[in-house]
């Protein structure tokens, strides 16, 4: 059986998107096809020119997309760059984000020039970089010193939580977050932040909030093989809470048989970053983060 069988779009678009999807290879491909099903693309956010290929992908069903995906620049920077203006200009988006991963010690202007050099000229501008981070099985588990009392937050008032996430965006040391609450607000943040992590694949009590004698002090929210998102509220910040955190997210995951781990943090998040390689995690890359904006 076909895995569209279930969708219930009608043929024309199934057949539309098996067309775009084909001018993918595998792996982008089959990976196209589990994000349709899970409404994460869709057949008009693919696009391809030439030898360049690309597709859009959203977090989760019917939010925006947020992240180019699957973007084969091939071996014309300036073909690429015209796809990327060209698809920028017919979804109507006003910002977007790319990502080029890294073994550590390589650089996308050397190692991934063609794709650098499509990005810089369709106006992105690569603005961070984040440490790739992975806790494999068999690496020593953190010890959890017992200090907080976890609750799950899917159990909770959702505007209970989004006010504990916009307390979180507080002083944040965390580029994306600081850039959204700048320009959108920090009430917009949270709830875009708190719609992607209850709609991730996770089970509903591993996302958590910590307390300290009946107050909040942070949260965690471990992905079915990630640390999706930590933070401490300001008041308890400078008294190694998000040790504590980082603890029960990574000992949640790895008690659930979760071979490898992975996160990422900025890599100038000096605080998170150390909890993470104390936590056992080494790094395993860099992360190059560009991004598109309208004013750009």
């Amino acid at each position: 059986m076909s895995s569209w069988a279930h969708l219930r779009e009608p043929p024309f678009v199934r057949m539309e998107a098996f067309t775009l999807f084909d001018q993918f290879p595998e792996p982008a491909r089959s990976q196209l096809v589990s994000a349709f099903d899970e409404g994460k693309t869709r057949p008009e956010w693919c696009f391809t020119e030439g030898q360049a290929r690309l597709a859009y992908w959203a977090p989760f069903p019917g939010s925006e997309p947020v992240i180019t995906w699957q973007f084969d620049p091939g071996p014309d920077p300036v073909a690429a760059a015209g796809l990327l203006r060209r698809s920028l200009a017919e979804m109507g988006l006003s910002k977007i984000i790319h990502d080029i991963p890294l073994k550590p010690g390589l650089s996308p202007v050397v190692d991934r020039a063609v794709e650098h050099e499509a990005l810089a000229l369709a106006g992105f501008t690569m603005e961070v970089e984040r440490l790739m981070l992975e806790w494999a099985a068999g690496t020593d588990l953190p010890d959890d010193p017992g200090r907080l009392v976890y609750h799950p937050a899917r159990r909770m008032n959702p505007s209970y939580v989004l006010d504990i996430l916009i307390r979180v965006s507080e002083g944040s040391l965390d580029h994306d977050t600081r850039v959204e609450v700048a320009t959108v607000g920090a009430e917009r943040e949270a709830r875009w932040m708190y719609d992607d992590l209850i709609n991730r694949k996770a089970k509903p009590d591993w996302f958590v909030i910590g307390y300290l004698g009946g107050t909040p002090v942070g949260l965690v929210a471990p992905d079915d093989h990630s640390i999706a998102y930590i933070g401490v509220l300001p008041e308890h910040r400078g008294h190694g809470y998000v040790n504590d955190l980082l603890a029960k997210g990574t000992r949640t995951l790895a008690e659930a048989g979760v071979p490898r781990i992975v996160a990422a943090t900025d890599a100038a998040n000096v605080p998170t970053a150390g909890a993470f390689l104390r936590a056992g995690y080494s790094e395993v890359g860099r992360l190059y983060r560009y991004y598109w904006r309208t004013s750009s």
